[in-house]
């Protein structure tokens, strides 16, 4: 059923004898963009799009790209969306008065966060609603600022910002949208400062890092406490940390293999290999080296990144799953991260 006729057949009163799961399914089904215009059709409908079991009903969706390029014309990171037709397309960001005042200093699930030094300011941007916030002017100033989002779980946001370094350890100032305000900590890591690499994963209130030679760096953003996961592997430059299906999920390619193990339970070393599986399955005989880019939450997917284009590789089955190209201008770009998540009011709630 078209978005339209949905409309429709609100306007003329059969909504009245349409049964509310049927109704469900049909709204499952329909863009981010709808969904957010039909929560202003009735209060019935509101509290139905705003419900938790629609919420855990809508596809997760890979939704945007954050990427550099080799060329001179794009030497500022770029945001860009895929398209229903498999191609990666740039979006416009003038719609925050600020972007060409301010830095893009992160990016997560579908906000930018923006930094400008003078006057200090945090700006984050939902690229989805168009809308914006400033932050309050931190304490300190931040020498890393992470950005910490999860709209599948809550609408609210953190950002981490590493003030001070020790030897073994760092300064905090995080801020929460929750409570709109910064807080300062202190905390310890457990290796040396210097092993700890930019390759992180936030879920479930926990900041993942990877560390060298083979470690996970967990802090937890609720508690401010920091526990140590030996990795069941050396860490290379390809490793990635993920989650999927509410487990946490390590990834790299050794030589000509793809290798996947899962956490089998939080704070501890305990893992196994789930899935092994060869380079070439994804991207044939030539000689290209892919890259891990992330997992998917609920299915067995991980999303690979082979030179201009993004491709969604299904473990279980061993085969593609979907591709997105670059177009030829942006052909030597090189991916930094992308962004996953479900078409969820608490998308669009954020930043309301």
């Amino acid at each position: 059923m078209e978005a339209s006729h949905l409309i429709s057949c609100y306007q003329k009163g059969i909504h009245r004898t349409m049964n509310e799961d049927l109704l469900i399914e049909i709204l499952a089904r329909l863009p981010l963009k709808s969904l957010s215009r039909f929560k202003c059709v009735s209060k019935s409908w509101y509290r139905l799009i705003s419900d938790k079991y629609l919420q855990q009903k809508l596809p997760l969706i890979s939704t945007g790209v954050f990427f550099r390029s080799e060329s001179d014309q794009f030497k500022e990171p770029r945001y860009a969306s895929t398209a229903d037709d498999g191609v990666i397309k740039e979006s416009r960001l003038d719609f925050f008065p600020f972007h060409g005042k301010s830095t893009i200093v992160d990016a997560c699930n579908g906000l930018l966060l923006y930094y400008q030094t003078a006057p200090v300011t945090f700006y984050v941007v939902n690229t989805t609603t168009k809308r914006w916030v400033s932050l309050p002017k931190p304490c300190r100033l931040t020498q890393l600022s992470i950005l910490a989002f999860d709209p599948y779980s809550s609408p609210h946001y953190k950002v981490i910002c590493f003030t001070g370094w020790r030897a073994r350890g760092a300064e905090l100032e995080i801020y929460s949208s929750e409570t709109g305000k910064w807080d300062q900590h202190e905390i310890e890591f457990g290796i040396e400062t210097d092993a700890i690499s930019a390759t992180m994963h936030y879920f479930n209130n926990i900041l993942y890092i990877l560390a060298n030679p083979n470690f996970i760096v967990a802090i937890n953003l609720t508690k401010i406490s920091c526990n140590l996961i030996e990795l069941p592997a050396k860490m290379n430059q390809d490793g990635r940390v993920g989650h999927s299906q509410g487990h946490l999920h390590y990834a790299h390619i050794d030589g000509k293999k793809l290798q996947i193990w899962m956490l089998k339970a939080v704070n501890k070393s305990d893992w196994v290999l789930k899935h092994e599986t060869s380079v070439r399955d994804f991207i044939g005989t030539r000689e290209i080296k892919p890259s891990i880019l992330a997992f998917h939450p609920e299915k067995e997917l991980v999303y690979i990144w082979i030179p201009s284009k993004m491709v969604s590789y299904n473990l279980r089955e061993r085969r593609l799953e979907g591709m997105w190209k670059f177009d030829k201008e942006k052909g030597k770009a090189y991916l930094i991260q992308i962004w996953l998540f479900p078409c969820s009011s608490f998308l669009t709630n954020c930043l309301a």
